[in-house]
């Protein structure tokens, strides 16, 4: 016989309450006299030394009832039916997922992490298997559930062991919502292959950052059968506060250009006073400017710096810490001045509002990253652009002789860019051979203002029309054009059109001259021809043209880390020095850098040319503000810890106690036996309450 709550055994202990009442004896204590007995002789009744008991069947029924009451209780059964033994529960896997992304990299908490994941380790049961996943924004499978199999439990413990202390945090963001999944996969599949019905089990370990990516976790399911025990890490001081620069708006020269600047401070912070400092070379570039920033805001100010000397490279910002300084450090690529030349075919006169000349040379304000040099040929000056630094755009706005015609040709063949600009109808007559057997179709329309035409079809897939290409930009209604070439382009070879007027003429067209690219634009941008040079598009227009003509760039000079880098250049020797000072060296065809591992200034070393790009950390890293595992769970990830194979084997012996408890019932038939002794008990007393009357004393 085995009992479900032996605890109310306790409760037998009442028995001895019937045995203390039969024990007390009551005697009256009042006196009352009497007159018709006042002449009689009183006798007083006899009293033995002690107590005893004079109803003993009572007292056994009573105290039956209140055994067989707690029995009742106790819920009894015939345990020989629930043995179970240790196959009949399914063992445990926990799989240890750490976290490793660089705000781990704050004061002792990876040290914390590492200890925690130890503990998991020494808690485990014999009988528990064990794996090791590190993250960041990718996952690494260290010690994984695919290879349990090979190595004994003790050994895989050991394993991990060592493996916990050989790894480190990285200079990567956080995808906590592609890890948990990809782990919660992992743990699936093994399961499954290995047939082993083990109860899964994640333990992450990490600071549960604000910043960490959980898109993953809506876009998916969350297996049912794995449970996530979230053990956080903290520091004693969470104050963390970024720093990032912001892009001066506009390129006019008219403008200062002082570099802006925005710190943004955690919402857990407990420090809201900082200094900002340029740096180059670990020397202060310029005086600290400082910044009072709440928790949970940003503030944006201006941070000159000295433009005499080195120029510097990153921004670094204080006051946050010693524990938060992972992310105190912003760079980017000093600005250098570069010269640039367009080459000016055209006697049009530079200080006349109805030139085109006028207009080009007002287009390229000088900036800190660039200066623009028009520079005009005479009509009989000399062209030779083999001799000096060539230019980096041709712009044609005359017909030119042959001999100019030959030294823009040895210009395009060594990769040279030119626009041809056709501001009249002898002009595309001179120059039509030149240009690929253009001809004219019909002579120029000269009514002005009644009569326009406008871009009618544009291609923005070309590379002159791709930053237009957005809704926003994509607008040319309002550039209208009062006069226009009328050309047809049947036998110029492979033409590529970039854009055509409302009457389905070639408005602007590019060919391919060797290395280099020709552009044929068959209207002014002055007054007397449109509205081009007054309008929005010009500028933009004429910059991305000097982009193109600077030949292949990097597409930014800011990255993150992990982020890949398209090559402008696929051939040729090309080395990428890293910010530690390694080299490495690219193949033959590789169009893609993807080691951009950590923060810092890069090189790109191609055809003797040196391009520097800067990397930089994410922003969500800084945002160190914990969490909260309810976050977790709304993504309907199942919270909680699995109990152990020994845990579960209790769980499941209680579940089958309680399962035979409930069929076989005895603590009805027992209350039923209380019920019936009770009764006999009750009529037993009153029966024995049933005295003759004593007789009359004896009189005196």
């Amino acid at each position: 016989m085995s009992f479900l709550y032996g605890a109310f055994l306790a409760g037998s202990v009442a028995i001895a309450l019937p045995i203390l009442f039969h024990f007390i004896r009551r005697t009256p204590k009042g006196r009352y006299e009497f007159s018709s007995l006042m002449f009689l002789k009183p006798s007083p009744p006899k009293l033995t030394r002690r107590s005893r008991i004079d109803q003993w069947l009572l007292l056994l029924l009573r105290s039956l009832a209140i055994i067989l009451l707690a029995v009742a209780f106790m819920r009894p059964y015939l345990r020989a039916q629930a043995d179970l033994s240790l196959d009949d529960a399914p063992r445990r896997h926990v799989a240890i997922l750490i976290d490793r992304s660089v705000s781990m990299q704050r004061g002792d908490l990876w040290t914390q992490a590492v200890t925690e994941a130890k503990s998991v380790l020494d808690k485990l049961d014999d009988t528990d298997d064990v794996s090791l996943f590190a993250f960041d924004e990718t996952l690494y499978p260290i010690v994984g559930p695919g290879n349990s199999e090979q190595l004994e439990r003790a050994q895989r413990r050991e394993v991990v062991r060592a493996n916990l202390d050989e790894l480190e945090p990285t200079w990567s963001a956080t995808n906590l919502g592609k890890a948990l999944l990809s782990v919660a996969e992992r743990l699936e599949a093994a399961n499954d292959l290995q047939q082993a019905h083990a109860s899964l089990q994640i333990v992450l370990i990490g600071d549960l950052q604000a910043g960490s990516r959980l898109d993953a976790l809506q876009s998916s399911q969350w297996p049912e059968t794995v449970r996530v025990e979230v053990r956080t890490v903290q520091l004693a001081d969470p104050s963390n506060a970024r720093v990032r620069l912001i892009e001066t708006p506009g390129e006019d020269s008219s403008e200062e250009n002082i570099p802006r600047v925005r710190v943004k401070n955690a919402s857990d912070s407990n420090v809201e006073q900082f200094e900002i400092v340029w740096l180059a070379d670990q020397e202060e570039r310029s005086r600290p400017v400082s910044f009072y920033v709440p928790p949970r805001q940003s503030r944006v100010l201006s941070v000159p710096y000295d433009l005499t000397g080195t120029r510097p490279d990153r921004l670094e910002l204080r006051g946050d810490g010693a524990s938060a300084e992972f992310d105190n450090i912003y760079y980017v690529v000093p600005a250098i001045q570069e010269q640039l030349k367009i080459a000016y075919f055209g006697q049009d006169p530079a200080d006349k509002p109805q030139s085109l000349r006028f207009y080009l040379d007002r287009a390229f304000g000088e900036t800190p990253a660039r200066k623009v040099e028009v520079e005009p040929f005479a009509a009989d000056a000399p062209v030779d652009f083999e001799f000096g630094e060539p230019p980096r755009l041709v712009v044609v706005a005359e017909a030119i002789s042959d001999d100019r015609q030959s030294a823009v040709d040895r210009y395009l063949n060594e990769g040279g860019h030119a626009l041809v600009v056709l501001t009249d109808d002898a002009m595309v007559t001179a120059l039509g051979e030149w240009l690929g057997q253009v001809e004219l179709t019909a002579p120029e329309n000269t009514s002005k203002k009644n009569d326009y035409d406008m871009l009618g079809q544009i291609d923005f897939r070309h590379p002159l029309f791709v930053p237009f290409a957005g809704a926003r930009y994509n607008d040319f209604t309002r550039v209208r054009f009062w006069k226009h070439r009328r050309v047809k382009l049947d036998q110029t070879e492979n033409p590529r059109v970039i854009a055509r007027f409302g009457d389905r003429s070639p408005a602007l067209w590019s060919l391919e001259r060797s290395k280099g690219t020709l552009y044929v634009l068959a209207a002014g941008w002055h007054p007397d021809d449109s509205q081009l040079a007054l309008s929005t598009k010009f500028v933009p227009l004429l910059t991305r043209l000097l982009e193109l003509a600077a030949g292949p760039q990097l597409e930014s000079a800011s990255y993150v880390v992990n982020q890949p880098v398209t090559l402008p250049v696929e051939e040729g020797a090309r080395t990428v020095r890293k910010p530690d000072g390694t080299e490495l060296k690219l193949a033959e065809g590789v169009s893609v850098f993807e080691e951009t591992t950590e923060p810092g200034i890069y090189s790109l070393i191609a055809d003797g040319t040196e391009t520097l790009f800067a990397v930089n950390l994410p922003d969500a890293e800084s945002e160190t503000a914990p969490l909260g595992s309810e976050q977790l769970e709304q993504f309907g990830v199942a919270l909680g810890s699995r109990p152990s194979q020994a845990e579960e084997l209790d769980r499941l012996r209680q579940l089958r106690e309680t399962e035979l408890e409930s069929r076989q019932k005895i603590w009805k038939w027992l209350v039923v036996a209380v019920l019936g002794i009770l009764g006999f008990e009750t009529y037993l007393a009153g029966y024995r309450t049933r005295q003759p009357l004593q007789e009359a004393g004896e009189l005196a």
